[in-house]
């Protein structure tokens, strides 16, 4: 079951009985425990529900409901057209590495029949779903285990990709704009550099909510930067700085 309808079914519940707990979610879901409180944590970041001890209660914001839903079903059809289109640069037979992010998580489906070598991500979804939908060998990173990204950090992650050599690295970021690109972790860095340095390429997924945003941490420069794949028109200026021959775009309209 997909989160959308999981948030649908919890809403649907809440708003007869007011409260559920963590388990009340879980029964009705058939959710584990961390897939629950990933979405109580999304229902109140969208103001929902509150969060109480071991559970939710309902906010005053019914009407919030369905354009909420909407919402999210409209982002999501975003980032699979930016996959899609990211998923056009790859040749036949190259090694690969995917970066944590939503938005390159579903990069993999977009491969199921493409002979790419190997396959590299310090994510623990992005894993999942190359053994679910390919046959492309994969290897994730070791180190220690994220549970809010669901992903490999520390040290030893930044030591294994010393092995490596990708012909194409896919990643996300935080914000961009006339500076460069942004993350929002110190451990970032290191891990991006890392990623730059063992690359011949570097393609950028990147949704128009993150165009014209700074974050914590410059990282990289738009030199560093090969393509970007997004969804909306650039600022022009942004555009010039970045490089126009880099950008591709989702819709047919290239906006030249």
């Amino acid at each position: 079951m997909n989160q959308q309808k999981r948030l649908l079914i919890i809403m649907e519940r809440i708003k007869k009985e007011q409260s559920l707990t963590l388990q009340d979610i879980m029964q009705l879901t058939g959710a584990s425990r961390d897939t629950a409180r990933r979405d109580t944590i999304k229902l109140a970041d969208n103001n929902l529900v509150i969060r109480t001890y071991g559970g939710i209660s309902l906010a005053n914001s019914f009407n919030k409901i369905d354009g909420y839903l909407g919402r999210t079903d409209q982002e999501l059809q975003v980032k699979k057209q930016i996959a899609r289109e990211a998923s056009k640069l790859l040749l036949e037979k190259q090694n690969i590495y995917l970066d944590v992010s939503t938005t390159i998580s579903l990069l993999p489906q977009y491969l199921a029949n493409r002979n790419i070598k190997k396959a590299v991500t310090n994510s623990i979804d992005i894993a999942d779903q190359f053994l679910k939908t390919t046959s492309i060998p994969t290897t994730i990173l070791g180190g220690t285990l994220n549970k809010e990204s669901r992903s490999v950090t520390g040290g030893y992650p930044i030591w294994e990709l010393t092995k490596y050599r990708f012909d194409i690295s896919f990643l996300s970021c935080a914000g961009i704009n006339n500076q460069g690109i942004y993350y929002a972790h110190e451990e970032d860095i290191a891990m991006k550099q890392a990623i730059r340095e063992k690359s011949n390429k570097i393609v950028l997924l990147c949704d128009h909510t993150k165009i014209n945003l700074s974050h914590n941490y410059l990282i990289y420069t738009f030199e560093e930067l090969d393509y970007l794949v997004t969804d909306k028109k650039i600022p022009e200026e942004l555009a010039v700085r970045i490089g126009k021959s880099k950008i591709i775009y989702t819709k047919e309209k290239s906006y030249d």
